[in-house]
């Protein structure tokens, strides 16, 4: 049985991962995963799949211009019925905003998070992390607003 300490720390990856990748700060979004983490996304160029951190690390970094600005997780859900000593199964909804310039249509963005989480000796950190898109919303923008506070 996790401790309420363990929740709260598992939060926090999650929240690390899309502050992280916002910023792009590669370096601490490589910190967040295992050295034999894998990935799954889905999304409109199909599904990707890439094994060990250095490759995951590579496609998200080949991705920062076409990226969302910012990155909201939710509703995150914990297993904290699991051992501790072993994977633990974390659930939670996502929100990303595509307002860039060159994001075409303007666009909100949204699904599920499917992530297995083990602790280490650095702290919790992600085995595996599956995104499933679950919807895309078009959004209008104002344009008297000045350009950096088109992002949620």
């Amino acid at each position: 049985m996790l401790e309420g300490t363990d929740i709260i720390l598992i939060h926090q990856l999650l929240g690390r991962y899309g502050h992280a990748i916002d910023h792009r700060q590669w370096d601490a979004f490589a910190a967040l995963f295992v050295p034999e983490a894998s990935i799954d996304y889905a999304g409109g160029t199909g599904t990707v799949v890439r094994n060990g951190r250095d490759d995951i690390v590579a496609w998200f970094r080949e991705l920062a211009t076409s990226h969302p600005p910012a990155h909201h997780v939710t509703n995150i859900v914990v297993d904290e019925s699991a051992d501790p000593a072993g994977p633990v199964a974390v659930h939670s909804k996502f929100i990303a905003p595509f307002t860039r310039e060159e994001h075409h249509p303007k666009r909100l963005y949204g699904g599920d998070y499917h992530d297995v989480v083990v602790k280490t000796a650095d702290g919790w950190r992600f085995a595996h992390k599956q995104c499933v898109p679950r919807w895309n919303m078009a959004v209008a923008i104002d344009h008297d607003v000045p350009q950096h506070r088109r992002t949620y």
